[in-house]
């Protein structure tokens, strides 16, 4: 099968996406990627979706238009592409999702109409994956670590890092939680006291020094040494955390160059914390996530973890679309009617995840 995967992921900085030939035999789930890209949310998409996530408040006017365009930039994302599939997916764009660990559920929302998408391609595409995974008794979130198992193989840890970081351990018992920030702290604070976007290359962070200080303060973080399951939205580590630092007079005077790098720390120390917590030690660490780019987090990972750290490009999975093909494998599971959620959420029931949307279609076949 033909899937296209597209994802909208907490950097909210665009559309990743890939085409993917899939194809399930005796020994597993083979896959091939035909095509892959990654395209940027027009400003004001982009500036309404950051509005709506860092404030955690919107009219309905306000949602109601962003889940509309961003519905269209899907459609332009599609126009992109000199392949034609035979099924989508889109994850959704999480705009709220309740912080929850130590077995609490609060809940999660996405949006993102998938609608028109089905009517200017004509095929189906399947969306909605976490609110199944919810009423399943799961938290909605992890729910690549299955498709990593699949990808990856067993005995592995599959560590992304993009807006928020999280890991996958392909064991025998199959598991996955969110750890802590990813790219959002730096992002945010490289937009104040930088005036970018982001830190290229992790330059900044490699030029300047950790204040140990407020690394003590960060590392008492709840949620970073809450127990799994565990799982965070943009909220968490949003606009009003980094106000609390960046306003914090025992931190402001600082250069600005020694916070990118200390919130750069904090990112990489808050995964070392948890895999070696929750981890047998002396396991691969496979990195994928927009977060491969930033020097200063692969260095430090490398440096954290000799010899057993490595980028999933090694493994024949660009980092940058490690997770639009882990949704092409859960899209395909469930297309199959297939269980694609695991136990790692904290689900109680593992079913296919997902919503079918069938617009525009003559003929419905699998």
């Amino acid at each position: 099968m033909r899937v296209l995967s597209m994802m909208s992921g907490t950097s909210t900085d665009g559309i990743s996406w890939v085409i993917a030939d899939l194809e399930e035999n005796e020994r597993g789930i083979n896959f091939h990627i035909i095509e892959s890209g990654v395209h940027e949310f027009m400003p004001h998409v982009r500036d309404e979706l950051l509005m709506l996530t860092n404030s955690g408040r919107g009219s309905l006017e306000s949602v109601n238009s962003a889940h509309w365009n961003l519905g269209q930039e899907l459609i332009r994302a599609a126009d992109k592409m000199k392949n034609r599939p035979e099924v989508a997916v889109f994850s959704g764009h999480t705009l709220y999702h309740a912080e929850q660990s130590g077995g609490v559920h609060g809940g999660t929302f996405q949006i993102g109409a998938v609608e028109p998408l089905s009517v200017h391609l004509n095929i189906p595409v399947i969306s909605d994956f976490r609110s199944g995974d919810v009423a399943a008794g799961g938290m909605g979130a992890p729910l690549v670590p299955l498709a990593d198992s699949i990808l990856f193989g067993p005995g592995l840890l599959v560590l992304n890092i993009g807006g928020i970081s999280n890991v996958s351990f392909t064991g025998e018992h199959i598991t996955g939680f969110d750890l802590g920030p990813g790219n959002m702290l730096l992002d945010g604070a490289m937009r104040i006291l930088f005036k970018r976007e982001y830190d290229q290359d992790g330059t900044i962070a490699l030029s300047g020094k950790v204040i140990r200080g407020l690394l003590d303060v960060l590392m008492k973080d709840e949620f970073v040494n809450a127990d799994p399951p565990k799982s965070c939205g943009r909220e968490r580590f949003g606009s009003q955390f980094l106000e609390e630092i960046l306003e914090n007079p025992s931190f402001s005077k600082y250069p600005p160059e020694d916070i990118i790098t200390t919130l750069a720390e904090f990112t990489v120390r808050s995964i070392e914390h948890n895999v070696r917590k929750h981890f047998p030690a002396g396991l691969r660490l496979v990195c994928a996530g927009g977060g491969v780019k930033n020097g200063y987090f692969t260095k430090r990972l490398s440096e954290l973890f000799p010899g057993k750290f490595q980028v999933s490009d090694s493994m024949g999975v660009p980092h940058e679309f490690r997770e639009a093909l882990a949704f092409a494998v859960i899209g395909y599971l469930s297309s199959r009617l297939k269980t694609s959620n695991s136990g790692a959420s904290g689900a109680k029931k593992l079913i296919p995840l997902g919503k079918i949307t069938f617009n525009g279609l003559k003929d419905l076949q699998f």
